[in-house]
C-alpha cells in the first residue's frame, strides 16, 4: 500500500508522534494512528477536529486541469483548498504523489437494501475500499421503500439478499429513519422504485391498473418523493415493470417531471433481439434501439430528466448496434432532450436469470413451469438466442441459486450446470428460474460488452461512471470491489481522458446530475468526502475466475470528515455516512 506510515513521517519532520481516536466504538485492532500536533489533554470535539491533506495534486471535480496544493478538512466540511501553504496545527496526511479527488458517487447502485442490514459492515467496506463515498440506489424499479400500507405481499419485495432483516418500514421517511438508528457506512441518495411500489399494491397481477390504482400508485411515488426521494426508477426488463402500460409510465414520468427530480431507467432490452418487443426475422430497428428511442420519446414528451440505466449490449450481435445507440443519444441531446447515461468497466453485470423470460411467460408463474405447451413455445423462443443474438447458456453464470440443493453450483455457467445435472441447457434454466424464487437465481450476464464498446462509453461526454453491484451470497460481482478503480486504470492505460476528465465524471458530474449540491467537489463549505490516490499505480486486480480481491493505488478515504479508509483498511465501525435528502 502506499500509504505513509507513522514512523517514515516522524523520520522526514522529526516532529510527528502517534495517537489513538478515544472512540469507545472502535476496537484496538480498528483505531487509525494519527500524527498529533502537540501535547493535549482534551481530544478535541469532531466538529473542530481539523486534517490536513497536504502536498496532493487536488483534482477538484470540475474537470479543470489539477494542481498540486493542499485541503483542509475541519469537522464534516472542507475549510480550505489552496495552492498556498495552510499554516494551520493539525493532524495531516502527507498526499506527495498522490491525488486529491472528490469522495466517488456510484451512479447506479442497489446498496439501499445493504445498507438497511445491521451491522454486516464487510458487506459494505469494498465499496470504501475503492473510494467510494455515496450511493444513488434504489434503481431499476427495484426500491426499499414507498409501499401500501399493511400490504399482503410486504414479505415477496424483499429481494432476499442476505435474510437479516425484515420490511420495519413502508415509507421512505420510515426507512431513513431506520437508517439513522442503526448508522450508515454510506452516503445515501435514494431513489422510489416504481415495480415495487406496484408490487405492494397487486403483486404481479399483469393486467393493467385501474384508475383507482393508478391514483394510489402516484400519490405512494408522490409520497416518498416529498420524503426525500430523489427520483423514480423503472424497471421494464422486470416483473411488474415489464407489464407496465405506455399510459402508466407516462403518468410517472409526469409526476417526477413536475417535482424537478430524476427519472431512472433498466429499459425493456438491452440486445438486438429481446423478449420485450415483437421479433422480425428480417430487418427491422435492433431491440435495444427500439428501448433506447422508446424511454427517449417519453423523455422528449414529459420533459422529465432521464439517466438511462447502465447502457450494455448483450450477445455478439448486439455489440455492433453500440455507435448507433451513442448517435441516438448524441440526436436526442442536441434537440434538446435531458438524457444522460452510465456504465461499469466489465463485460458483466449483476441480474436475475429470469430476465430472459418473455412477459407471456412470466404472466402466469409458477404455473407455466409446468405447463408442456408453455414450456416447448419458450424453449423455441429461447434456442434463438444463441445463434441470432450471440448470448446463450455459455454467458449466464449463476452466482447465487438461492436453493439448497442448487447452490453447490454457484460459479458455475447455466451450460456447466447441465452438464453436470445430465440435461439439457433449457431445462437446468428452468431448475434455476422456478427454484430460484420469485426472480430466479442470481446471475452475472457476460458478453454484455467488449473493448472497443467500454472504450467508446468511457469516452462518451454523457456517461457516467457506477458498479451496479451487490455484494450478495455466492460468487461476487467484480464491480463491488473494482469499477472505480479498473475505470481509472483504463482511462489512463489506454490513454482515454485525462485524469481531470474521469475524476469530474465519478464525482462533480454525477452530484450536478442528481442535483446533489452539498458534495461532489473539493470546495470550501462542501462535504467532507474525499478519496485520495495515486493515478499510476491505481488497478484493479479482479478476473472471472477471482472476482472479490481489493484494487491497489487508494491511498485514504474521508466521509464526512472522518477517515474510513488508511494503510489498507476500512474502518468497519464507523459508520460515517448520512442519508442526503
Amino acid at each position: 500500500m502506499e500509504s505513509d506510515n507513522a514512523e517514515q513521517r516522524a523520520s522526514r519532520n522529526g516532529t510527528t508522534r502517534r495517537r489513538f481516536l478515544k472512540s469507545g466504538a472502535l476496537t484496538a485492532g480498528l483505531l487509525f494512528a494519527q500524527p498529533l500536533r502537540k501535547a493535549t489533554a482534551v481530544e478535541p470535539a469532531f466538529s473542530e477536529r481539523r486534517t490536513l491533506l497536504k502536498n496532493g495534486l487536488v483534482v477538484d471535480g470540475t474537470g479543470k486541469k489539477g494542481a498540486v496544493g493542499h485541503v483542509l478538512l475541519r469537522g464534516n466540511t472542507i475549510e480550505a483548498v489552496s495552492e498556498g501553504p495552510i499554516d494551520v496545527e493539525c493532524d495531516t496526511v502527507d498526499c506527495t504523489g498522490k491525488v486529491i479527488a472528490p469522495g466517488f458517487i456510484d451512479v447506479h447502485s442497489h446498496m439501499d437494501w445493504v445498507l438497511a442490514i445491521e451491522g454486516r459492515a464487510d458487506l459494505k467496506a469494498p465499496f470504501i475500499a475503492q473510494g467510494c463515498t455515496t450511493f444513488v440506489a434504489g434503481n431499476c424499479g427495484h426500491g426499499v421503500a414507498g409501499f401500501r400500507r399493511n400490504s399482503p405481499h410486504r414479505k415477496h419485495i424483499n429481494p432476499g439478499l442476505f435474510g437479516e432483516f425484515d420490511l420495519a418500514w413502508d415509507t421512505m421517511e420510515e426507512y431513513f429513519d431506520h437508517l439513522r438508528r442503526i448508522g450508515l457506512s454510506h452516503n445515501l441518495v435514494n431513489l422510489a422504485g416504481h415495480g415495487t411500489t406496484r408490487l405492494s399494491m397487486r403483486w404481479d397481477d399483469p393486467s393493467p391498473l385501474s384508475a383507482d390504482e393508478m391514483k394510489e400508485l402516484l400519490r405512494l411515488l408522490e409520497e416518498a418523493l416529498d420524503q426525500g426521494a430523489w427520483g423514480v426508477s423503472f424497471g421494464l426488463q422486470y416483473a411488474p415493470g415489464i407489464f407496465a402500460t405506455p399510459d402508466e409510465l407516462k403518468q410517472v414520468a409526469r409526476l417526477v417531471a413536475k417535482k424537478g427530480k430524476v427519472l431512472t431507467v433498466h429499459a425493456r432490452a438491452y440486445s438486438s433481439l429481446s423478449p420485450g418487443y415483437k421479433v422480425e426475422l428480417f430487418g427491422g430497428t435492433p431491440h435495444n434501439v427500439l428501448a433506447l428511442e422508446e424511454m427517449i420519446a417519453l423523455a422528449r414528451e414529459t420533459g422529465v430528466r432521464l439517466q438511462y440505466s447502465h447502457l450494455m449490449f448483450a450477445g455478439t450481435a448486439s455489440h455492433r448496434t453500440y455507435r448507433q445507440c451513442l448517435d441516438v443519444i448524441g440526436q436526442a441531446r442536441d434537440e434538446g432532450v435531458d438524457v444522460m447515461i452510465d456504465t461499469y468497466p466489465y463485460h458483466c453485470g449483476t441480474s436475475v436469470i429470469n430476465v430472459v423470460l418473455p412477459a407471456w411467460f412470466r404472466e402466469n408463474l409458477p404455473d407455466n413451469f409446468h405447463d408442456e405447451d408453455a414450456l416447448k413455445r419458450l424453449e423455441g423462443e429461447l434456442s434463438m438466442m444463441s445463434p441470432l443474438v450471440g448470448f446463450g447458456y455459455d454467458d449466464i453464470q449463476i452466482t447465487n441459486a438461492n436453493h439448497p440443493d442448487l447452490n453447490q453450483y454457484n460459479g458455475l455457467f447455466v451450460s456447466q450446470i447441465a452438464e453436470k445435472l445430465g440435461v439439457a441447457p433449457f431445462e437446468a434454466a428452468m431448475m434455476l428460474s422456478e427454484k430460484g424464487g420469485r426472480r430466479g437465481a442470481w446471475v452475472l450476464n457476460h458478453n454484455y460488452s467488449n473493448m472497443e464498446i467500454i472504450d467508446a462509453l468511457i469516452q462518451y461526454p454523457a456517461c457516467l461512471f457506477m458498479s451496479d453491484a451487490v455484494p450478495a451470497k455466492g460468487v461476487k460481482n467484480p464491480a463491488a470491489y473494482g469499477a472505480f478503480a479498473l475505470t481509472l486504470q483504463y482511462a489512463r492505460d489506454r490513454k482515454l481522458i485525462p485524469l481531470e476528465e474521469a475524476v469530474h465524471k465519478m464525482t462533480g458530474a454525477s452530484a450536478e446530475r442528481l442535483h446533489i449540491k452539498d458534495r461532489g467537489f473539493l470546495k470550501k463549505g462542501l462535504a467532507a468526502d474525499v478519496t485520495v490516490f495515486d493515478w499510476n499505480a491505481v488497478r484493479d486486480h479482479n478476473s472471472v475466475a477471482d472476482t472479490d480481491n481489493a484494487p491497489a493505488g487508494i491511498h485514504a478515504v474521508f466521509m464526512n470528515g472522518k477517515q474510513v479508509f488508511k494503510d489498507g483498511k476500512v474502518d468497519q465501525t464507523a459508520n460515517a455516512g448520512a442519508v442526503l435528502t
